[in-house]
């Protein structure tokens, strides 16, 4: 080696062989030096030493983790990692040094490696596929740029990206207020491995409650659940998510009894400032969560908010399928939408007046219909059905106002109706941060983009791991044309998730609007959603003067287009100056009530539109006018 500090160790399985031959190729295509070991096989006391040697010299070590890895307890690889977790014992806590990467959905949670694994963030690339973002990050961390390692861990879905999946904790995190609490994952005490859906619902629900008491910070559920399986300490727990105080408990159920265990703990010196022990019948869980939060705001110094959910008993099986079902259409990921709704429907048949569940029922089908996993007609009719009946029955529910609004939003276009049913959700819930990431695309939708910037940072604060929040904050500055900036949110948030479809969308996007296509096109021909990357693409090679691969990307966008895909065929046509087309396509948006013509107002791909009549006419159309909104 000529220069150690500036090589790569790469370390791995020989069943992941194949994947660290790419990842190497990727690299050394790029001038970065890898040692690289293609054999995996002891070759005596000289290999072994050369081995130790350069784990002790290199600049960063790639350990590739896998289910292969998981599978097998003992190796040559599981040496090389010990080494290397050895080393991170005499390093500086922001030296960069591992750089785990997952080339398969191997969960972190419950991973079998070396804590200092854990500790850091794992990138996914799938089978070893490199992406541009992940060489870049190499390269910049090997000068010296420690800002491109992240302090910790976070899952990442590798599945279908989505509005609600992840996001990373900011490199400086906020400053903890004596009145911030993050409510962590309960631990599962029962024998059955099932009831981790109740284990887990019982601590979203008491942060649902949590964020009903005035002037309390509550991390939200993505953030706080982050550290579930770990063995992270509580002070850098609240460190890293700028809390004061934690809750932490454990759930055990049997049959129909529970019991919950629950500690209120002072992150700066460990103090455990309340602690107690709670059996009842499963009936009554809503009412222990009640009571588990009235202790906790008490010993705050705080009071629930007004707003008490109606006390009712609750179906243990219901129960059990509801947050089943929550948890499928929270993960948000389109293909397994039909089995959350299938949890829920069929909670719903055991307990039909449980609001939380036609809430989130609602929500399921609009997304489901934005997905297009059903039709826009039956999503929209379900949805909007089940969140109402959901008001009737608890016209206290944030998530349930909240559900009508997206609707509104996206599937019933009724603006006045959406902001009045979001104030009264915000007044229900102020803290929660779903409820704010749907505030931020409103007022995106409105033409108040640039206004909402403050709030979506607010959320990413309260959830810094959430990719919904993350999300909102990139839309917003997309649509406020603050292309640098955003630029750098997506770079965040691709280092989080390399599949994730809306950072690279709208950072393909945010390029092409900054005259830099050639740039552009690298991001965008690595996006993995077809309709996505055709509409990039079909703009891009417009700008790169490659006509003939424009038109094919347009062609293949029609015939790969169905219901959801009219708007995005507007938005090439615009991009293009081809006004009469643009407008066509518009229209035919609005007949089918394609989900992306709610944001016709402040899109920037609708620039060449905007002098026009007809476009102030189609505004207009849509409700979306200035004096229609006043």
């Amino acid at each position: 080696m000529s220069d150690s500090s500036k090589a790569i160790f790469l370390s791995y399985a020989s069943q992941d062989a194949e994947a660290a031959r790419r990842i190497c190729d990727a690299l050394r295509a790029a001038g970065v030096e890898v040692w690289f070991d293609q054999n995996e096989l002891v070759g005596g006391d000289a290999w072994d030493q050369k081995i130790r040697r350069q784990i002790r010299e290199c600049a960063l070590l790639i350990p590739i983790i896998s289910a292969a890895t998981q599978a097998r307890g003992e190796g040559y690889f599981r040496l090389e990692w010990r080494l290397a977790d050895q080393r991170t014992h005499l390093m500086g806590r922001n030296k960069a040094f591992l750089l785990p990467v997952c080339v398969d959905q191997t969960p972190d949670a419950g991973a079998d490696v070396p804590d200092s694994f854990l500790a850091v963030q794992w990138t996914r690339l799938p089978a070893g596929e490199s992406t541009p973002a992940f060489v870049s990050r190499v390269q910049r961390l090997l000068v010296g740029d420690s800002a491109s390692q992240p302090p910790l861990a976070m899952p990442v879905s590798s599945a279908d990206p989505s509005p609600f999946a992840l996001q990373r904790v900011p490199a400086s995190p906020p400053a903890a207020n004596s009145q911030s609490v993050a409510v962590l994952a309960f631990a599962n005490l029962s024998n059955d491995a099932d009831n981790e859906f109740f284990s887990d619902g019982i601590s979203e629900e008491l942060i649902n409650v949590m964020v009903r008491v005035p002037g309390l910070k509550v991390t939200a559920r993505t953030s706080a659940f982050h550290f579930k399986g770990k063995s992270t300490p509580i002070p850098d727990i609240a460190r890293q998510l700028g809390v004061a105080y934690v809750v932490e408990g454990s759930v055990r159920k049997a049959g129909e009894r529970v019991r919950i265990t629950a500690q209120l703990i002072q992150a700066a010196d460990g103090f455990h400032v309340w602690s107690d022990s709670f059996t009842r019948d499963l009936k009554d869980i809503f009412a222990v969560q009640d009571e588990i939060a009235g202790l906790i705001a008490e010993k705050l110094s705080l009071k629930l908010g007004a707003a008490a959910r109606p006390a009712r008993e609750v179906n243990p099986a219901a129960y059990r399928l509801f947050l089943e079902g929550r948890t499928i259409i929270n993960n948000e990921v389109p293909r397994e939408y039909p089995k959350g709704l299938q949890c829920l429907q069929d909670s719903l048949k055991l307990d039909s007046e449980a609001a939380l569940t036609h809430a989130w029922l609602a929500l399921g089908y609009c997304l489901s219909a934005g997905a297009g996993m059903v039709s826009i007609e039956e999503g929209g009719r379900r949805g909007r059905e089940a969140a109402q009946l959901a008001i009737t029955l608890d016209p206290t529910l944030a998530v349930a106002h909240m559900a009508l609004a997206f609707y509104q939003m996206f599937l019933g276009w009724n603006w006045k109706e959406a902001a009045a049913l979001l104030r009264k959700a915000s007044e229900l819930a102020p803290g929660d941060v779903d409820i704010m990431g749907i505030q931020v695309l409103f007022m995106v939708i409105i033409g108040k983009g640039e206004q909402s910037i403050p709030l979506a940072r607010k959320a990413v604060e309260l959830d810094p791991m959430s990719y919904f929040s993350s999300s909102a904050l990139l839309r917003a500055l997309f649509y406020s044309r603050h292309y640098e900036e955003m630029d750098k949110q997506a770079e965040r948030m691709m280092t989080l998730n390399s599949a994730g479809l809306r950072s690279r969308l709208f950072k393909a996007l945010g390029l092409l609007l900054q005259n830099r296509p050639e740039e552009a096109a690298q991001t965008a021909e690595v996006i993995t959603v077809r309709w996505a990357q055709l509409t990039a693409l079909a703009c891009i090679r417009f700008a790169q003067g490659r006509s003939a691969e424009a038109e094919e990307c347009l062609e293949a966008l029609k015939v790969h287009g169905h219901e959801h895909s009219q708007y995005q065929l507007a938005q090439v046509y615009a991009y293009r100056g081809e006004r009469d087309l643009a407008f066509e396509w518009l229209e035919h948006s609005y007949e089918k009530r394609d989900t992306g013509t709610a944001l016709v107002k402040s899109d920037p791909l609708m620039q060449s539109l905007r002098a026009d009549p007809r476009y102030s006419a189609f505004v207009r159309k849509m409700g979306l006018a200035d004096d229609q909104l006043a």
